[in-house]
């Protein structure tokens, strides 16, 4: 078999270059269903450095995909992959179903058409439901969701709106104090991709000081693990190294108590304590 033929990742026969590397059709496959869904995976001996061969390749996909990033393999590139022509219509419908999931129908409209308490509503209802739905966030039960949640809540607000699908900075820079605009500005100029803040909401829903047992303690911390190693991963991926450790201090720097209570104060500013409440104690 020729050099040229065989997967950088599992030495299979290969077709060509798939995202920026040389890979056959089932890595490739795995890596682009991997980067699409964000997916975050455990290890199956906990420790790394699993064989992926093509024997084996299945065995552990967490071992696989650094293998995808060892050998590089581009996640932007299947990100900004377009499918073909005749499936265009499809994933447009698609995409619209998600959009309506992630409150993005306020793509379309300005923050001067919609009162400041609608738009910050849909950034907290965004951030609640982002969180059920997070792969590894989900698999824990219901109970220990909402104990992690009433904790860190404010922290995946304050990712999202300075994330979020419109400029909203003129509501934070009305309804928002001084300590709030500028963790807000900060977290802007950090400029994540959804791969990035996945990652990093897992990092912060994932906190293991907030576990109902000690088998959850274990698991969060596993989880939230898991998650740092990606993220260090794909900033060495994207030739990066800075950039990881930058993206570590933004995350430190929104778990600040003193940030819940600038939020709660901006939602009092707009709507009163209700609106907030409504949400957050609900958890």
């Amino acid at each position: 078999m020729a050099t040229s033929l065989v997967c950088h990742v599992c030495g299979d026969r290969s077709s060509g270059k798939h995202y920026g590397s040389i890979c056959c059709d089932g890595c490739s496959c795995f890596f682009k269903r991997s980067i699409r869904k964000r997916a975050l995976y455990t290890c199956i001996s906990g420790q790394g450095g699993c064989a992926v061969d093509k024997a084996r390749r299945n065995w552990c996909p967490f071992c696989r995909l650094q293998k995808c990033f060892t050998v590089g393999m581009n996640a932007t590139a299947v990100q900004e992959e377009r499918g073909p022509r005749k499936n265009r219509k499809l994933q447009a419908r698609i995409m619209l179903k998600k959009s309506v999931l992630l409150n993005l129908s306020a793509e379309f409209r300005t923050p001067e058409t919609i009162l400041p308490s609608q738009i910050l509503a849909q950034v907290l209802v965004a951030c609640i439901r982002q969180a059920r739905v997070n792969e590894s966030f989900a698999s824990f039960s219901r109970e220990q969701q909402n104990q992690i949640l009433r904790h860190v809540w404010f922290e995946c607000f304050i990712l999202r709106v300075a994330n979020w699908s419109i400029d909203i900075s003129s509501i934070v820079e009305r309804c928002a104090d001084e300590s709030l605009r500028e963790i807000v500005q900060r977290t802007k100029a950090l400029r994540v991709d959804l791969i990035e803040i996945s990652l990093l909401e897992t990092m912060i829903l994932c906190r293991k000081e907030f576990a109902l047992s000690a088998k959850e303690t274990q698991q969060l911390e596993n989880t939230s693990e898991t998650a740092l190693i990606a993220l260090g991963h794909y900033s060495m991926q994207q030739i990066n190294a800075v950039r990881f450790g930058k993206l570590l201090l933004g995350l430190r720097g929104l778990s600040m108590h003193c940030y819940e209570a600038s939020v709660r104060a901006m939602f009092r500013e707009v709507a009163g304590d209700g609106l907030m409440e409504h949400f957050v104690t609900k958890l």
